[in-house]
């Protein structure tokens, strides 16, 4: 091949790249939500097997939401769960570290009692927004049920395939 036919196929070869690139366009602007976030109140904070974990309840632009750190890493995105008016309970469930799987959300003022199984008792928090708030770890693979009462003691719902779900390999 001849040094002008080189120098043709190369010059070529320049421009298909060039056509090729990724285009540049200018970052979006970047808004600091730091600012419209308010703590509301501590939901719960413990210790499972040896892993740090805490859920607060937040307000973001007005909206209540329930935001989890392990071990001071940021779980869950977002407003974790999304609190629908229609269920009874509104569960988020976590495995950002494997030794735990964190529980948290948010339960209608129908909910009068919540407990998981294994048998223990949840702790709900006094009202905020018109719903209570809760939060627990447990070892992954243990937890079978998350059970929502009302003040007769019936069963007004039942986490038990959502854990399944999300547990499963």
């Amino acid at each position: 091949m001849t040094s002008r036919r080189v120098l043709v196929v190369l010059s070529c070869l320049a421009a298909l790249l060039a056509a090729c690139a990724p285009t540049r366009h200018p970052a979006p602007p970047t808004v600091d939500v730091s600012a419209s976030v308010t703590q509301v109140a501590l939901i719960a904070e413990g210790t499972q097997n040896g892993v740090r974990w805490r859920v607060d309840l937040v307000s973001v632009a007005g909206e209540l939401c329930t935001r989890a750190t392990v071990d001071d890493r940021p779980a869950g995105q977002g407003c974790e769960p999304p609190v629908s008016a229609q269920a009874p309970v509104n569960v988020a469930l976590d495995a950002l570290d494997p030794r735990i799987l964190l529980l948290y959300g948010a339960a209608a003022p129908t909910v009068a009692r919540l407990t998981a199984a294994p048998p223990r008792p949840v702790p709900l928090t006094a009202p905020h927004g018109g719903r209570s708030f809760f939060a627990y770890a447990t070892t992954p693979g243990t937890a079978t049920d998350l059970t929502a009462f009302d003040t007769a003691g019936r069963r007004l719902w039942s986490a038990a395939d959502k854990i399944r779900d999300f547990e499963a390999p």
